[in-house]
């Protein structure tokens, strides 16, 4: 059975439940509420075609791959689920949502030892079941952070197919990469990579890759060793790559290192030649969002395109990209996202100016670059990092943010902040309960000065309770 055919082995029941459903988590997840990332919120949009997905074949086997892959980071979320990236899954929303995917062409799932706090690996284990094996592709990676020796690893492969009932992975990782020294500690010294390779070898993983997260040093060392790999993971986005990101010299303290700058990353990736998975086309939701000047500038363009279109039909247009992750918490993201690339439309030349015009006006905005992958977390003093940074971001695109005690909207304003901030943010998980520690600088793949920024907008809620600006 080829793997973009439709499959068969799951009841009508639920894929009556896939086509129907809107998938409820907490109220919202990280501030990524799921009507702000369509065009227009009054009206109802076409349903996605079932059988246009875009597919893109992998050169080093093959494989077709769905241009939109599955990544099984953001489930949605059981009500009244303390944090959205906790173990509190709806797994039938959950399985609603990978019944509808595949119902519409998506072949490609990414799940992690992390995710969901453990749970995401179980969660697709059991939506997938229902489905013939040669019909999907399933990632998975070794967790890195952990630290692992070669019995651990072992431990940890064996519990990863276990939870996700398969016998082999399509595509496994050496996760988040973010220093020489972890890549030589890890999968050197203890003899990790070694075992992962046997395991190749025995077809219980059949493509080996790494997802990168590090500074120069560290993506030229992994192109140097003496490895076959198949693929790799890198974060692409249209922000990243015509804007480079620098760090304030002000905030340069709280960085353990450098970010490899994007455009050149993508350079010494094409000069690689490894087939590229996508993470965070989006930006954590950022670029779907944009604010309310972005937005319009690509709608005047685009009437009926979300925000989030442009961004993926940009990173499609790239060399070497063969899927690209988008994780999908309600029904609207996956039929936005679907709608998008089933099938898939390059940028015009016109349309690349827009969205750099776009690109502009976002970036006059002083955004927090939190993606909300929850890497920062738990923090050791119960601080909700990406809720903290969501709901600051979601004031700033909607131009909610107070604008000083001599502004006449200020009262309504920092009522507004105060008030949506508590409904969003529990007051002992507030940034003000942050202590600098800074035990979330080494897990941000982002490398945001987490404690500044924590001791920055406390300090403007503060002054906001007490009405000094």
């Amino acid at each position: 059975m080829d793997k973009n055919d439709k499959p068969s082995g799951v009841s009508r029941r639920r894929l009556l439940q896939a086509a129907g459903v809107g998938v409820a988590g907490g109220a919202v997840l990280y501030g990524l509420d799921k009507l702000r990332l369509l065009p227009s919120f009054e009206q109802p949009r076409p349903v996605p075609p079932a059988e246009k997905m875009t597919y893109r074949v992998n050169p080093r086997n093959g494989d077709k791959v769905s241009l939109l892959g599955f990544g099984c980071m953001r489930f949605p979320m059981l009500p009244g689920a303390d944090s959205p990236t906790g173990a509190e899954v709806n797994e039938q929303g959950a399985f609603a949502l990978v019944d509808y995917a595949i119902a519409h062409g998506v072949n490609y799932f990414d799940t992690a030892w992390p995710y969901h706090r453990g749970v995401s690996e179980s969660v697709i284990g059991k939506a997938l079941q229902h489905y013939p094996r040669e019909s999907f592709y399933l990632a998975d990676k070794m967790p890195t952070f952990l630290m692992p020796t070669r019995e651990q690893a072992r431990e940890i492969f064996e519990k990863q197919l276990e939870k996700c009932k398969v016998e082999y992975f399509d595509y496994y990782l050496l996760h988040a990469i973010q220093s020489v020294e972890a890549y030589q500690t890890v999968y050197e010294k203890n003899g990790v990579l070694e075992y992962l390779l046997e395991e190749k070898k025995k077809g219980r993983i059949r493509n080996l890759g790494w997802s990168f997260h590090g500074n120069a040093p560290t993506l030229e060392y992994l192109l140097s060793r003496d490895v076959a790999w198949d693929f790799a993971m890198v974060q692409l986005n249209y922000h990243d790559m015509l804007h480079e990101y620098k760090i304030a010299p002000n905030q340069a303290r709280f960085i353990p290192k450098d970010p490899a700058p994007t455009q050149w990353m993508f350079e010494k990736m094409q000069q690689s030649g490894l087939p590229l998975i996508v993470m965070e086309p989006l930006l954590g939701g950022r670029l779907a969002r944009l604010n309310k000047k972005a937005l319009a500038i690509l709608q005047a363009e685009r009437p009926e395109a979300s925000g989030a279109s442009w961004a993926f039909r940009y990173v499609a247009g790239l060399p070497n990209v063969i899927t690209m992750l988008s994780g999908m918490t309600y029904m609207e993201h996956l039929q936005d996202n679907l709608r998008a690339l089933a099938p898939y439309e390059p940028l015009s030349g016109r349309e690349m100016e827009v969205l750099k015009a776009a690109l502009n006006v976002f970036l006059t905005q002083s955004n927090i670059r939190c993606t909300t992958c929850g890497y920062c977390m738990p923090c050791p003093y119960g601080v909700d990092i990406p809720s903290v940074f969501a709901h600051f971001n979601r004031c700033l695109d909607d131009e909610l943010i107070p604008k000083g005690t001599r502004d006449p909207d200020y009262e309504k304003a920092r009522r507004a902040y105060l008030v949506e901030y508590e409904r969003s943010v529990p007051e002992l998980r507030q940034a003000a309960r942050c202590t600098g520690c800074g035990k979330c600088l080494t897990h941000c793949p982002q490398m945001i000065p987490i404690p500044d920024e924590m001791a920055r907008l406390g300090k403007f809620v503060e002054n906001l309770r007490t009405r000094q600006g």
